[in-house]
């Protein structure tokens, strides 16, 4: 039954499709600003509830695991029983999170809270890409889809500041309350103005596959988060990465069996496809650290308000909203590779460039690397998600696209982990017999507690630069996994016109209503 048919049978008004454009670019451009904006709020959080600095991380962390490990899951859902129904449910669930965050009174409920935001979000994202790809056809999906893409980078790239201004009026709860509101304003205007869509011969959930993989990735997280307080080689964090280790090996017999995998595991043989895949895990430790530890350094030791701190952090994301506007003219300069190898080079020279970072430096010192971090991340934005697709054969563009978002926000999860350990870690480390009381000064470091001991400032200087030379190290490993994964091929390469999430392949016997 084709649309039309559909639409004339159920009587149901339809909906002009910009109308689904203006309301999911909305629904989006909400979900990075509250992913990004939650690194602001962090020095807030600490000095109101003294958590641990674990606890602290769990704040960001937490709403990762949830928002990269059900991605997949939620596209098959959104598919098979309404992308609209998904759609309105995910929106809902994200906002009723954010408000509970905002009258959180312990920092468990604010864990739980954001945890569950990451579910919400997750289901938002993929529902509403579905619903654009639903309703918008060949160019014409191709531009919508470019819009997509601006509102989820503006998200990225204005988070900060949005936040940063919110909580020097608010307060940190403000930073929550602004997405709960807009989250549930998202959710009453759209029930009555979006049509539903759905694909009623979509294949089932992987349930067994959904599962090994969610339970995998967070043992892989909470083994990270934890490391630092009770110790990295302690029975619980080794028990922890055991059985994360032990899951994805069931995860992945299941996946070889399922006969509707989530994951098609032939496609970790497309060296194009796994090393595009890589720098996009690789970019993650570039731009967790940078959103996520700045402004908690920038409050810690260099006093700065959330204000000043996320006006800092603009001459890192600007670009990442203005890069995209000139890929079609440097598409007719360089290939897709020398484009990719460039942008990894740019970044990881401006990490690299960012370890002059210290106590007392001014903004004038911090607006190089920040710049030329921010240029290389931005350039990227704009070809990653293509270069990834059109690596594979067209049949499996729908499940590239899938898994190259798992990939990727596995790295922005395990990125965000790993640095605030690393940070924790080697501040205690270095504190050790410098301070009388090293660990509580280091989870007052981490909480954005502003200190002018000297000891203090530049041991936490020290393990941030540890996480910058991480990042600055990782871009520059892919420069020759790109060289050699991305070899300009004999035969024409297979293009798809595709932005963020978009779906290649029209669904078959498509309803809409």
């Amino acid at each position: 039954m084709n649309d039309t048919s559909r639409h004339k049978r159920t009587g149901a008004k339809q909906r002009p499709a910009w109308l689904t454009l203006l309301i999911v670019s909305l629904a989006v451009f909400n979900v990075p600003e509250a992913l990004t904006g939650a690194g602001v709020a962090l020095p807030g959080v600490a000095a109101q509830m003294h958590p641990s600095s674990q606890a602290l991380q769990w704040v960001v962390v937490g709403f990762n695991v949830t928002f990269a490990s059900l991605m997949l899951a939620f596209g098959t859902l959104a598919d098979r029983v309404g992308r609209r129904r998904i759609f309105l449910i995910g929106i809902s669930v994200f906002g009723v999170a954010a408000a509970v965050c905002t009258f959180a009174g312990s920092i468990l409920v604010l864990d739980i809270a954001r945890a569950v935001g990451g579910i919400g979000a997750s289901a938002t994202l993929t529902a509403g890409s579905a619903l654009i790809a639903s309703r918008f056809h060949g160019t014409e999906r191709v531009r919508a889809f470019g819009i997509f893409g601006t509102a989820i980078g503006a998200g990225l790239a204005f988070g900060p500041l949005i936040s940063g201004a919110v909580d020097s009026a608010m307060g940190w709860r403000g930073v929550f309350a602004i997405p709960a509101a807009l989250g549930l304003l998202v959710a009453v205007v759209a029930r009555p103005l979006l049509n539903e869509s759905s694909n009623p011969a979509a294949h089932r959930l992987d349930w067994p596959g959904t599962i090994t993989f969610t339970a995998g990735l967070f043992l892989f997280i909470f083994a990270l988060v934890q490391a630092p307080a009770f110790g990295w080689i302690s029975p619980l964090v080794l028990g922890s990465l055991a059985a994360s280790v032990a899951l994805m090996l069931v995860f992945h017999a299941v996946e070889k069996r399922h006969p509707t995998p989530m994951f098609d595991l032939s496609l970790l043989r497309h060296a194009r496809f796994m090393g595009v895949s890589l720098a996009a895990m690789a970019l993650a430790f570039s731009l967790l650290p940078l959103l996520v530890l700045l402004p908690t350094y920038f409050s810690a030791v260099q006093g700065y308000s959330a204000l000043h701190a996320g006006t800092v952090l603009l001459l890192f994301t600007a670009p990442m909203v203005l890069m995209p506007m000139f890929a079609g003219l440097i598409n007719r300069v360089l290939s897709t590779r020398a484009q990719l190898i460039t942008a990894m080079l740019l970044v990881a020279g401006g990490m690299a460039w960012l370890t002059v970072i210290g106590p007392g430096i001014g903004i004038g010192a911090l607006a190089g690397p920040l710049l030329v971090t921010g240029v290389g991340y931005g350039a990227t934005l704009a070809i990653l998600d293509g270069a990834a697709i059109s690596s594979v054969e067209l049949p499996k563009a729908g499940m590239a696209t899938g898994m190259y978002n798992a990939f990727r926000l596995t790295g922005d999860t395990a990125a965000s982990a790993v640095g605030g350990s690393l940070l924790v870690t080697i501040t205690a480390a270095q504190l050790a017999g410098k301070v009388a009381h090293p660990d509580t000064v280091t989870e007052q470091l981490n909480g954005g507690i502003h200190t002018t001991l000297p000891a203090a400032t530049a041991a936490f200087s020290s393990a941030l630069h540890v996480v910058l030379w991480l990042g600055a190290a990782l871009a520059l490993i892919t420069v020759p996994v790109l060289l050699r994964t991305m070899r300009p091929r004999t035969s024409p390469a297979l293009v798809v016109a595709r932005s963020e999430n978009a779906i290649v392949e029209e669904p078959a016997a498509e309803q809409m209503y």
